[in-house]
């Protein structure tokens, strides 16, 4: 088999996907809409996003909890880059494009239902694609950030987390990366209270409170840890794709 990537070969692997899944599929996005319908508002939207997205991706690699069918898959005709290729771009690009359409179709739905129903004349909502106020790292109200950008970005590094899961763990890879992910956040936060605690403020208990008095008042500094935790967190994205091709590519030795 030729190993140079092949689109063809790609493509091929997409709909291979569709024509297994069709009625599956059919059938999540339909629920999917009932439930923006039903709660289009954007925090509970987000959150059915991301829960949902992540079970969408930690089946991707499903396939080796059973030998046979694992054997059929590394038997496959395509290279490791596309199969991984196929499986990020069905679950990152597929699923939330299929997130937002049926997300706008449910709030439109939504919120027609509840015109009609209590004969008002409220405008559609879209606030899931608008801009707020974020908190900085100096605990100061920061300049706008777009909150679909804040979407995007949050659902491809849960995503990344989750294809890797799906191929480090053989069974029960929500649970397992679940816990794992969670044990990391806690190490990742005992560590960033380490750093506040030496480095940048004077923490200290009062009475059942904790009071901090940060040290570094320079705004420009702020910032600049800010985009550096930005850049840190993107990066983690392409790094977690990275080391799920070498967990695949070791499946297939």
């Amino acid at each position: 088999m030729n190993t140079t990537f092949s689109f063809k070969r790609l493509g091929l692997l997409l709909n291979r996907f569709f024509i297994e899944n069709k009625q599956k599929e059919l059938i999540f996005w339909g629920i999917a809409i009932l439930v923006f319908t039903l709660m289009h508002e954007p925090e509970p939207a987000t959150i059915f996003i991301y829960i949902s997205g992540f079970l969408f991706a930690a089946r991707q690699f499903k396939i080796f909890s059973y030998t046979p069918s694992g054997m059929h898959y590394l038997l496959i005709p395509a290279t490791h880059t596309e199969k991984l290729t196929a499986s990020i771009l069905l679950s990152t690009v597929y699923f939330f494009v299929m997130s937002l359409i049926t997300y706008c179709i449910g709030n439109i739905i939504g919120t027609s239902i509840i015109n009609y129903v209590l004969d008002r004349s409220m405008p559609i909502s879209w606030e899931l694609f608008s801009s707020h106020k974020v908190i900085g790292m100096n605990l100061m109200l920061e300049p706008t950030k777009n909150q679909f950008w804040e979407l995007l970005t949050t659902f491809l590094q849960v995503q990344s987390v989750f294809i890797l899961g799906s191929l480090y763990f053989k069974r029960n890879a929500v649970g397992k990366t679940l816990l794992t992910f969670a044990v990391m956040g806690i190490v990742f936060g005992l560590f960033q209270l380490f750093l506040m605690d030496n480095i940048w403020s004077d923490i200290h208990n009062a009475g059942s409170s904790i009071s901090m008095n940060v040290m570094m008042n320079n705004s420009a500094f702020m910032k600049s840890m800010d985009k550096i935790a930005d850049i840190f967190f993107y990066l983690l994205i392409p790094y977690f794709w990275l080391v799920s091709y070498f967990r695949l590519k070791e499946k297939q030795v």
